[in-house]
């Protein structure tokens, strides 16, 4: 499952009366004292979960149920005996609905215990923003390799290699024979490279595109996509066919950097931009707010660095900057929420997307925060 539909599936999850453990941890350990540091705040966290008085007895069974479960995994991920680890950890577990979602980052999250009604998901969208799925294809006229770029690290590898006609010494018409020869034999090469990359894309189509190879094999190549694909080329390289998997990545995780950092800035400019021209946009943490509790945000732009307490209602998820008692939507109970966490679950329950962006000046007259929205 693509990280972008594990969000959404996580999103879209309520644990009712129960409670949901969302853990991060940064696993990316040099010394004994970096691993008695996540033992320490694992056990901290863990006792006061156990402290908590819980209103009915399928909350209480379910959280005892998930400390004591967390607790022996907390414990193999320092005593190794989970195999190896990448440099982030991530946890969601709540044993009434039977959930248990372990996820694995190539970049170290920040140490996060969280017990709430539903998952916490902004460093999982933060990680999901920063890292494009990506199929870096070499391709010459014999043979091309396909690579599948998955969260900052390759995972899968596909080697075409062609039996290709030998060196022809004739001239003339036989010279001219052998040349459609190889022209043709190239082409049924390019297109069997094509029809699995074309598979691929439509089946994952959040993942972008990047050739390498001389300029006239990857014209040819590009050719034979379709031109839909053709639009998700990021960019064309001159990488050798037999360089080693960590100079490919470099290359593309290069590419893909400055391809986030514009996106970035686009999707800032583009909120700006229509806040002055037709209005389907919204800026400041109010406004936003009013966005995201009547569904209307078609795609949030907020500075991931946000830090600020709101409030929700526990009946209907309205979400409040200012506490007001009861929910003046449906008179529930409210609650204290990290308000960034809280708005980013929101958008993504009611299929908006969103942009994590880093600190940036244009928004910071508007509290870092604005949408666009699906209409007035």
């Amino acid at each position: 499952m693509e990280l972008s539909q594990e969000l959404r599936t996580l999103a879209n999850f309520s644990a009712g009366d129960a409670l949901v453990i969302s853990i991060y941890l940064h696993t990316q350990w040099h010394d004994q004292h970096q691993q008695e540091r996540v033992h320490t705040f694992l056990t901290r966290h863990l006792h006061q979960a156990q402290a908590l008085m819980l209103d009915t007895d399928v909350a209480r069974s379910s959280l005892a149920r998930d400390v004591e479960r967390v607790a022996q995994w907390g414990q193999r991920l320092l005593d190794g005996s989970a195999g190896r680890l990448m440099p982030g950890m991530a946890l969601f577990a709540c044993h009434a609905a039977d959930v248990w979602v372990e996820l694995s980052s190539p970049r170290p999250f920040e140490d996060a215990f969280v017990l709430d009604q539903r998952p916490a998901l902004r460093q999982l969208a933060r990680l999901d923003e920063d890292y494009h799925n990506a199929l870096l294809v070499l391709v010459n006229s014999r043979a091309a390799r396909v690579y599948e770029i998955v969260l900052g690290g390759i995972v899968g590898e596909v080697d075409f290699t062609n039996a290709f006609p030998g060196r022809h010494k004739q001239g003339g018409w036989a010279q001219m024979r052998y040349q459609r020869h190889v022209q043709e034999h190239m082409a049924r090469h390019h297109i069997e490279v094509a029809t699995h990359v074309s598979a691929y894309l439509t089946a994952h189509p959040q993942t972008a595109l990047m050739l390498s190879g001389p300029h006239d094999v990857v014209s040819h190549f590009r050719s034979t996509l379709p031109a839909s694909l053709q639009e998700r080329i990021l960019e064309t390289l001159r990488l050798d066919m037999h360089a080693n998997r960590r100079r490919l990545l470099d290359a593309a995780q290069e590419v893909l950097q400055e391809y986030e950092q514009a996106e970035e800035h686009e999707a800032v400019q583009r909120v700006l931009d229509r806040v002055g021209q037709n209005g389907l946009a919204v800026v400041g943490l109010q406004t936003t707010l009013d966005a995201v509790n009547t569904a209307r945000v078609q795609q949030l732009v907020m500075q991931h660095s946000m830090m600020l307490t709101g409030w929700r209602c526990m009946r209907c998820d309205y979400l409040m900057a200012q506490v007001v008692l009861p929910c003046p939507q449906c008179g529930g109970e409210v609650t204290t929420v990290d308000l960034g966490e809280a708005i980013v679950g929101a958008v993504f329950r009611t299929d908006g997307t969103v942009e994590l962006v880093q600190p940036d000046a244009r928004l910071t007259p508007y509290e870092g925060i604005g949408a666009l929205v699906r209409y007035h």
